[in-house]
């Protein structure tokens, strides 16, 4: 496929990217060597764990849900690592085998290294919500978010150079989405997921303004 094609297929792809950025607070920017979780919410890419409801079947015992709580922001914060730098990501950390969103993140990661399209650092913020989690069974679960996105993807050209880089992509945008998890070798990993709305220019989440 052209590299023009490729680039204006992955316009439309990076849109609805794992969000969270998200994420997926605190509105800082991103940096690779800041992505830690902090309680004081200043980070890099921060994900706001303090959840509005938590629900979770009866039967799963607390240590799981706050396990599932802390892979999905595991998740999340190496997904963004990924995208500053597509070409050292593993996307078996982050995405269950066989599962859609290992085709996906494979993909993308595989079209963003070819097309050298990455996250520019220093510029935009990640933030995400989780509102809810569920355990569905022992090998199965469900996160709901709320996320806003401000990261600038650019096209990095044919230097190092930072001013060789051409804006791909800076949507703003915020979702709400549901997140389906598997349980693999004891870490909880992505499997799918959808988004229910998808606001533009709007922090629907209302997240502190810094």
């Amino acid at each position: 496929m052209p590299l023009r094609k490729i680039k204006k297929s992955l316009f439309i792809s990076v849109l609805f990217g794992l969000c969270s950025c998200v994420t997926q607070g605190g509105v800082l920017q991103l940096e690779t060597d800041k992505l830690v979780l902090s309680p004081t919410g200043k980070m890099s890419i921060v994900m706001d764990t303090v959840p509005s409801t938590t629900s979770a079947s009866t039967e799963a015992p607390l240590d799981m849900v706050e396990q599932l709580r802390r892979d999905f922001t595991a998740n999340d914060l190496y997904y963004h690592k990924c995208m500053v730098v597509p070409k050292k990501c593993d996307v078996t950390r982050i995405s269950a085998p066989n599962s859609p969103q290992r085709a996906d993140l494979t993909r993308r990661v595989r079209d963003f290294s070819v097309a050298n399209i990455h996250a520019r650092t220093g510029v935009g913020v990640a933030l995400i919500r989780i509102d809810s989690l569920s355990i569905i069974d022992a090998n199965n679960a469900i996160v709901n978010t709320c996320s806003y996105n401000s990261i600038v993807m650019v096209d990095g050209g044919a230097t190092q150079s930072p001013l060789d880089d051409i804006i791909f992509n800076d949507t703003i945008a915020s979702y709400l989405s549901v997140w389906m998890l598997t349980l693999d070798n004891e870490v909880w990993k992505i499997h799918s997921w959808t988004t229910s709305m998808i606001k533009f220019n709007v922090d629907q989440c209302g997240f502190p303004k810094s």
